[in-house]
């Protein structure tokens, strides 16, 4: 390795503040409960400041703060893209609360993993000179002085404007989709009164796809969105929700013939929902499901990123898109559209949480899956057979014995009849090794007959 010029560029004095910075940073509120981005920062920050900021690779963070090994399919790749993201938010988080008043600001540009050390100085107090009665070439060159102090003067306001506007654009976000779906409804209204009753009832019923594997409330489900679809067979979304039920109950079904009829009226009803919104994030997000689903995994990618990019912000879109990247073993799109840190509005708490922690068990990122699943509880949210068989693997994985063969036994007294180990193998067709650990966790930790 190379010797970088680091300390040639910046005065000991600045290192020794920089490391404070730091310190105060990975001590803080807002990183207290990650000790691995703790970790994190400290390795790249570190790093930097020895020389080596321009040699930061996702190998050696993987290597060196994960303890990953590179010769698998990437995971570890993986995860510290999504930390890395992870980071930044928190950064950003600190830095606009407790940090905010900090003289050094450390920060991780997207596009790598080098941060970036900043002194954030307050702009210089201007004292306007009286002017004399003669101009000479030492005035022309305090006034062009006077100039350039009020341009960075005039930035440092700008930049305090942006900070602002920044920090106040989320609600506006939030409130021009709850104006957006206003609208949508006036332009329907004048319309028909059944295709706002269409409308209301595809909304209401689409949150009710969580959790995937109560069959009876999917059934339920089903039989409203085809009442939807009578209401106003004009509209995408009957055909868009009964997609995405038809497709579940394929997937779930232990009859070849009755899934494949399923997949079929799936098939059909997710074209209609396209063909009258063809830009419509949820049709198209339900495409990508039935498509994973057939097993043709590189187009249902295709068609989750094009919802994403379309509805960037629904909450049923984004967990459509999840369980498609889940069973498509794309874990990192998986935990792009459910980090907890971002921001979603209407249906769509409750199946973030579990593609959360089943994208950071893909990554192998066990404490992030424990935290994730073993707080559902305590969050109001459901706690299921397959969250508790996800959590016990993470458990196993990351050497908590007893936490695992406790939630293994909850799972067999509170579900005696779930079919663990089909549907372990079924959800991670394409993720062997996820597959393999599951599986390996059931084995160990089984009832004893």
């Amino acid at each position: 390795m190379t010797q970088g010029i680091v300390h040639k560029e910046l005065p000991p004095e600045f290192v020794d503040q920089a490391r404070a910075a730091l310190n105060k940073v990975v001590e803080s509120d807002v990183l207290a409960s990650s000790p691995r981005l703790r970790q994190f920062l400290t390795y790249v920050v570190e790093e930097t400041l020895s020389g080596y900021g321009d040699e930061i690779r996702g190998k050696a963070i993987a290597v060196e703060v994960y303890g990953r090994r590179l010769d698998g399919d990437g995971g570890g790749l993986g995860l510290v893209r999504v930390e890395a993201g992870r980071l930044r938010r928190l950064l950003r988080e600190y830095y606009e609360g407790e940090g905010a008043g900090d003289d050094i600001r450390i920060l991780i540009p997207t596009g790598g993993y080098k941060p970036t050390l900043t002194a954030v100085h307050p702009p210089p107090r201007i004292v306007p000179e009286e002017p004399g009665p003669q101009t000479t070439e030492a005035g022309h060159k305090h006034s062009g002085s006077r100039k350039w102090m009020v341009a960075l003067g005039a930035l440092f306001v700008a930049l305090i404007a942006s900070v602002f506007f920044a920090t106040d654009l989320r609600p506006a976000l939030t409130q021009n989709a709850t104006d957006n779906s206003s609208a949508k409804l006036a332009a329907l209204r004048e319309r028909s009164m059944p295709s706002v009753q269409a409308t209301n009832l595809a909304e209401q019923t689409r949150g009710m796809f969580f959790p995937l594997f109560d069959l009876k409330r999917q059934e339920i489900a089903l039989t409203s969105f085809r009442h939807a679809i009578d209401l106003d067979p004009d509209l995408p979304s009957g055909y868009a929700g009964a997609a995405q039920i038809l497709a579940l109950l394929a997937y779930l079904s232990d009859d070849p013939t009755r899934a494949s009829e399923l997949l079929a009226e799936a098939s059909s009803m997710a074209e209609s929902a396209l063909e009258r919104g063809p830009t419509d994030g949820w049709a198209k997000a339900t495409m990508g499901w039935t498509l994973a689903v057939s097993g043709d995994t590189e187009a249902a990618l295709r068609r989750a990123r094009i919802a994403v990019d379309l509805s960037p912000e629904d909450g049923h879109v984004l967990d459509l898109v999840g369980i498609t990247a889940i069973i498509s073993n794309d874990p990192i799109l998986a935990a792009e559209v459910s980090d907890p840190e971002r921001p979603r509005f209407g249906s769509g708490r409750f199946g973030a949480n579990s593609i959360w922690g089943t994208s950071q068990l893909m990554l192998q990122n066990y404490p992030a899956c424990i935290e994730a699943f073993s707080m559902a509880a305590e969050r109001g949210l459901p706690v299921s057979a397959p969250s508790l068989m996800m959590l016990a693997t993470a458990q196993h994985e990351n050497g908590e014995l007893a936490a695992a063969r406790a939630a293994i036994d909850e799972m067999h007294q509170t579900w005696p009849g779930f079919p663990a180990n089909k549907v372990a193998s079924r959800f991670f067709e394409h993720a062997p090794e996820t597959r393999s650990r599951v599986l390996e966790t059931l084995e160990a930790y089984k009832p004893k007959r």
